[in-house]
């Protein structure tokens, strides 16, 4: 996205922009018409493998291209034609002449009167992401393999009941395709008779899933060819960011059945019997083992009553005696699982003890647990753990009123031995502090890998003092630590940004915010180094920035500094109109123009924003009066605030009479959070004015809830789809399905879409593809001032 600065590029390099260029950890530099460098970060000269004063002053090409081209290379040409552009070529590394892939992000920087005064390049390798995705592709075909291993069907079940994923066994057994079962209800699978009251116990489980039982039970199965068999299900449960699915793993048990009935019928022949098969009396002596049972506990005659088959003994009789049913239980044995039926025989008063290996089974299901909540580099958990576990520690604090700390671990120097010695090594170095900080730290504290380089250390009942003395201990074992590969010798350091869990600090979201915002602090002040966030710092910081922003804005009102900018709206289908949106900036009093992003949240906090609505509407309806824009296709932007306000309505209703505007040719844009937060004061505001005749657009749609069941009780005439979706649908296939489905239920609904951010033809031709009704961006048109 271009910049559009109103002074020239050299004296708006404010040192605080030049500064923050140098905590970008990729190479960006600034040039000049000439193709001279400008300005650039410290991550482009260490690209270059200069010094700054070397690359200064000096064209571009003379390091990208030392021996001159005949034909200008696309990046070269897209500089010379002075236009924006995102490029992806092979490149070698002008350091050692690696080959690599890399995107190259042109763009040209424009006065307020939309002239060139400058260009940025941005270089990103594409190496890392390539690998990342390549690792993460690994981490899932290995859980797949897995879960595809099993001998048994496998199926995994949201908390609704739904099934996310079923392996291919389930053809074998259930006569399912995985495919088939993928997205039914898992009620499916059982006879009629037994849905509601599985239905039932989902719902009992959903409101307090402590209290559900784990591992196995028995109940009867309904195949897709409508017979019935009896299976064996185990079921784990499995808790990923706060969500608990669980997974069943399905065995036919119908040959065990038939086993069971031919034990019953030779019952009097247990010697038979290949399962292990132990009798007690009521009072818990041992009265009769069989041989599997002897083979299998090979210690039971020497130990008897007191052998670990037989733990927790007279608990179990007196349970089954009980019972009308038998009694099951898991029991660990010299390292394997075993399940056990105890059934009591009352005809002879004996209660009978049947095992069976589960083992396999149990070991599958523990290894899926496991991936679900660690990292598999490090062996740490991993964030969604993290996030669980910060929320307990939150609720604990409140509960008891007890403060515990929280430590964002960055390190300083992880790129250098990435860059140096490929990404191996660092992944060994990972592995290595992980170990180390394992070590260091107590029992009670909790080490996550959060991605990355950066690791997360949770302090249960440490005072922050306490936690800062712990953070220190920390960040100074990491800078006395020596990394070796290779030949190579590596110093690293940590910025660790620390924060209390107590009442009052918020849950996993603010936590973890505050953690990160003290760890940028700790970096921006000179890395290696500890700081502790304080929430008065920060809001202090932040009043006096809106109060700064206030008074500018009350400035900009009283001597008239707004103006409304014009941005196309392309219309996709033959036949329908082209159409603008008008948007309003501030200009300071030096003449810079502020995008809304600047000060519309200033304006929120005090009060102003309605004064800046009613200078939109008129300021739109003037310009429209006179001729300058045609009101047959207008949008108008509204905050929310707008929406509860009744005066907004007939300021907005007796504008529209004093200017003689025709409503129909108004659409009203509204941002999808603002409608959701004030949803019954917007149906209303709506509903009033889809009745004078305009219309309603809803603006970033996709950027929050993104919910379509109250779109069917509101006046929305279009969506306009969130900007970074439509960006990324072109390397993003979720992103490019979410649009879609967009688009899709949008039409299914009566309503047009709007494709925000279209800045390049590939996006452009993406949204054709995908049925879009109306484009809106940089590739279709850049924002213009009216002219009056």
């Amino acid at each position: 996205m271009p910049l559009v600065p109103e002074a020239s590029i050299i004296n708006n390099l404010s040192h605080g922009w030049k500064t923050a260029l140098d905590f970008l950890d990729e190479p960006i530099c600034l040039l000049d018409l000439d193709d001279q460098v400008v300005q650039a970060n410290k991550t482009f000269f260490a690209h270059l493998g200069r010094r700054s004063d070397e690359v200064i002053g000096k064209p571009i090409s003379l390091f990208f291209h030392p021996e001159g081209e005949e034909v200008p290379c696309p990046v070269c040409r897209a500089r010379y034609d002075r236009r924006d552009a995102v490029i992806t070529l092979e490149a070698d590394d002008p350091r050692n002449h690696a080959g690599r892939s890399i995107q190259v992000r042109i763009g040209v920087v424009r006065d307020a009167q939309g002239n060139p005064t400058g260009i940025v390049q941005h270089i990103q390798d594409l190496t890392l992401i390539r690998q990342a995705e390549s690792k993460y592709l690994d981490t899932q075909r290995r859980f797949r393999s897995l879960f595809e291993a099993s001998p048994d069907p496998q199926i995994i079940v949201d908390s609704d009941g739904i099934i996310e994923q079923a392996n291919a066994q389930c053809f074998g057994v259930l006569g399912y395709k995985n495919t088939e079962l993928i997205g039914e209800s898992v009620e499916v699978l059982l006879p009629e008779h037994l849905r509601q009251r599985h239905v039932n116990f989902r719902q009992m489980f959903n409101s307090a899933p402590w209290a559900r039982p784990m591992g196995n039970s028995e109940l009867t199965c309904l195949r897709k060819d409508g017979s019935v068999i009896p299976v064996e299900v185990s079921l784990t449960s499995i808790t990923t960011d706060q969500a608990v699915s669980i997974c069943a793993v399905i065995r036919d048990i119908s040959e065990r059945k038939q086993a069971e009935q031919e034990l019953q019928r030779l019952a009097s022949f247990p010697e038979l019997s290949p399962m292990p098969i132990i009798e007690i009396t009521r009072q818990g002596e041992l009265t009769y083992t069989n041989p599997a049972a002897k083979v299998t506990f090979s210690e039971l005659g020497t130990l008897g009553i007191a052998h670990p088959a037989l733990s927790n003994l007279q608990a179990m009789v007196n349970m089954v005696v009980g019972s009308e049913r038998p009694v099951f239980r898991s029991i660990e044995v010299g390292g394997m699982v075993y399940e056990q039926q105890f059934s009591y025989v009352r005809e002879n008063e004996v209660v009978r003890i049947y095992s069976w290996d589960i083992t396999e089974i149990r070991d599958m299901a523990d290894e899926m647990e496991y991936f679900a909540t660690h990292d598999g580099l490090t062996g740490l958990i991993n964030r969604s753990e993290f996030d669980r576990r910060i929320n307990q520690l939150h609720d604990q604090s409140i509960r008891e009123n007890q403060a515990h700390g929280m430590c964002y671990i960055d390190l300083d120097q992880f790129k250098i031995v990435n860059d140096k010695c490929g990404h191996s090594a660092g992944d060994e170095l990972l592995r290595q502090l992980g170990r180390l900080l394992q070590e260091t730290i107590r029992d009670t504290d909790t080490l996550a890998r959060l991605g990355g380089d950066e690791f997360g250390l949770l302090l249960p009942g440490c005072g922050i003092e306490k936690a800062k003395e712990i953070a220190e201990a920390i960040r100074k074992v990491i800078a006395e630590y020596r990394f070796s590969w290779e030949s190579h010798t590596f110093t690293v350091g940590a910025s660790i940004g620390l924060v209390s869990i107590n009442r009052h600090s918020g849950g996993v979201k603010e936590v973890m915010r505050a953690a990160d915002t003290a760890c940028y602090v700790a970096k921006d002040t000179g890395r290696d180094r500890v700081h502790v966030y304080h929430q008065d710092d920060y809001e202090l910081g932040r009043h006096i920035k809106n109060i700064e922003w206030a008074h500018r804005l009350q400035q900009a009102l009283s001597h008239g500094r707004f103006c409304l900018r014009k941005q196309l709206i392309r219309s996709t289908r033959t036949g329908k109109r082209d159409r603008y949106e008008l948007l309003v900036s501030m200009k300071d009093e030096d003449g810079k123009l502020y995008a809304p992003g600047a000060f519309i949240p200033a304006a929120e906090r005090f009060n102003l924003i309605k004064s800046i609505d009613k200078w939109v509407v008129n300021e739109a309806f003037s310009l429209i009066q006179a001729g300058h824009i045609d009101g047959n296709e207008i949008s108008i932007n509204l905050s929310g605030e707008a929406l509860g306000d009744i005066d907004m309505v007939t300021y907005v209703i007796n504008k529209l009479e004093e200017y003689q505007i025709d409503p129909k040719g108004l659409i009203f844009e509204i941002t999808e959070t603002a409608m959701v937060t004030n949803l019954a004061n917007a149906k209303k505001f709506m509903s009033i004015m889809s009745d004078v005749g305009c219309h309603f657009a809803l603006d970033d749609f996709g950027s929050g809830v993104s919910s379509f069941a109250y779109l069917q009780n509101l006046h929305v005439d279009y969506l306009k789809i969130d900007g970074s979706l439509v960006r990324n649908s072109v390397t993003n296939k979720i992103n490019e399905s979410m649009v879609k489905a967009i688009v899709d239920i949008g039409h299914a609904m009566g309503i047009a879409t709007v494709a925000e951010f279209v800045e390049d033809e590939t996006i452009y031709e993406k949204m054709l593809e995908v049925g879009i009704d109306y484009v809106q961006g940089y590739h279709i048109g850049h924002p213009e001032e009216v002219e009056k």
